[in-house]
């Protein structure tokens, strides 16, 4: 499923016309948070956190956290009666093939977006993930998710052999969307930008704590919302979205 089906799917059930106008909750890893957001008109997409727990069960939760009362095969059977789209940000590899193959037989209907970190970033974390194996298992199992690959950067900004890295390892794909934390972007932007000339690549632009009035400023002035989503929350909490955090 491209980019531009996941947002005819939510034209579909949502007044949306760009991928800016997408909004999302973020972290949804726990019973309490999913019930709080699910089938709230106001939130059109999930991101949660897939890991094996430390009893060996595929859960959603967020290191260091290594247990939740939500477990994977109990999320997607609920978001099965809902229309909203779901991010997977898998974080160890042995959640991979029992995720997509859960997905493959859950019938589903809803775009899917799967993550994870594949490509080495600026910070020194190698990623858990082999790369060709990740693209590999996604093609095979799930081929109507979207692929989200991901840097194993923290804090420290995108250089331009980490784009290099990336458009060499996505170069057989003509649909990608790339996550970013929103406050790496304005130093990573001069590379990140070398992305966004592809017509089937887009930014998922998030992060987990609130964006600031000048942060806003910037990606309302810097970014375009025609291939940019925003995963991320103004200062009030609420999801930011293109129409209603106007500076």
């Amino acid at each position: 499923m491209p980019m531009r089906d996941v947002v005819s799917y939510l034209q579909e059930h949502y007044d949306i016309k760009v991928l800016g106008d997408i909004t999302w909750s973020h972290a949804v890893n726990s019973q309490q948070r999913l019930q709080d957001v699910l089938n709230d008109p106001q939130v059109m997409m999930l991101e949660v956190d897939v890991i094996l727990s430390s009893s060996g069960e595929v859960v959603l939760a967020h290191p260091p956290a290594q247990d939740s009362d939500l477990r994977f095969d109990t999320f997607i059977n609920i978001m099965i009666g809902s229309r909203q789209g779901i991010k997977l940000d898998m974080k160890d590899p042995e959640v991979l093939i029992p995720c997509l193959t859960l997905l493959r037989d859950s019938g589903l209907q809803q775009p899917v977006l799967l993550n994870a970190g594949v490509v080495p970033g600026n910070d020194g974390y190698p990623p858990k993930f082999s790369t060709r194996g990740f693209f590999a298992a996604c093609k095979k199992f799930y081929p109507r998710g979207i692929l989200s690959p991901d840097w194993t950067n923290e804090y420290t900004p995108l250089s331009g052999e980490n784009i290099d890295a990336m458009l060499g390892a996505c170069e057989d794909f003509e649909q990608v969307t790339f996550p970013v934390n929103a406050r790496m972007l304005p130093f990573s932007w001069p590379h990140l930008t070398r992305l966004l000339q592809h017509d089937g690549y887009s930014l998922t632009i998030w992060d987990g704590k609130p964006v600031d009035k000048y942060l806003r400023l910037w990606l309302q002035e810097n970014t375009d919302p025609a291939k940019v989503c925003y995963d991320c929350v103004d200062e009030n909490g609420k999801p930011l979205s293109w129409w209603n955090n106007a500076i």
